[in-house]
């Protein structure tokens, strides 16, 4: 079987100019953690000790100048009490009855500021685990309407929503899952790859390994040519021990 990067030139070649290729390829601009973002992390804030049930989205960005085919997602964890009765019971019903994800409707989510977390990945120049998956205040009190991304080249006027499920927990334990220890990658800025360990990389991560739900995606194209594969679900030993210890 081929590898990855040997199939990626062919792909894209059916869909990209000479020029978007070029922009593709170019690891220096491509995907960058905002710089304000890059080692912010807010080790303090942890969840609450019982789990939080929560529902499980994908919001998707065009990345700008790529006339639509390059493709920025990351997730939205929001607790299930965040949400009104009639917006539970219809997002219920639809867990119930999708395949893999259903997209949510602008004119629904639009006026939503549910509060979320924000779990998101790209570039950067630095080393520590996790450096380049911001975990600020920014994040962790996500609206769930608000147009915006851990990188600077989204297009974030054009966003859009999936929903994927629930989950036990809330955003900030998976966090400390896919950080504390290693899950698929350790997530530096110097990990990220373009191709093989991208944010849709993370992004799947975070779905199959951290909350055991699919990793298929949106109509990415070549924005996501990896399968993660995780024998276990992701769980953070350091994240438990801190309730072992208080």
């Amino acid at each position: 079987m081929r590898s990855v990067p040997s199939l990626f030139p062919a792909a894209v070649a059916m869909v990209f100019t000479s020029s978007s290729l070029s922009y593709a390829l170019d690891t220096k601009s491509f995907n960058k953690i905002k710089s304000e973002y890059v080692n912010k992390e807010e080790l303090s804030i942890i969840t609450n000790e019982d789990d939080v049930e929560s529902f499980v989205f994908l919001q998707k960005f065009p990345l700008e100048g790529s006339m639509g085919y390059l493709f920025h997602t990351e997730v939205l964890v929001c607790p299930r009490n965040n949400f009104s009765g009639d917006d539970q019971k219809m997002l219920d019903d639809k867990v119930t009855s999708l395949t893999d994800y259903v997209e949510i409707e602008e004119s629904w989510w639009s006026d939503k500021t549910t509060n979320c977390v924000e779990l998101g990945y790209g570039g950067a120049s630095c080393a520590q685990e996790c450096c380049s998956v911001p975990f600020g205040a920014e994040q962790t009190n996500f609206p769930l309407n608000a147009r915006r991304a851990v990188i600077s080249n989204a297009d974030t006027a054009t966003k859009s929503l999936y929903l994927y499920g629930r989950g036990d927990f809330d955003g900030v334990k998976a966090w400390h899952n896919a950080c504390d220890s290693k899950c698929w990658s350790k997530w530096s800025g110097y990990d990220y790859n373009p191709i093989t360990n991208n944010c849709n990389t993370f992004t799947s991560t975070i779905l199959a390994c951290v909350y055991g739900l699919s990793q298929k995606k949106p109509h990415l194209t070549v924005s996501d040519m990896v399968t993660v594969k995780c024998d276990e679900l992701c769980k953070s030993t350091s994240f438990e021990d801190v309730f072992e210890d208080a």
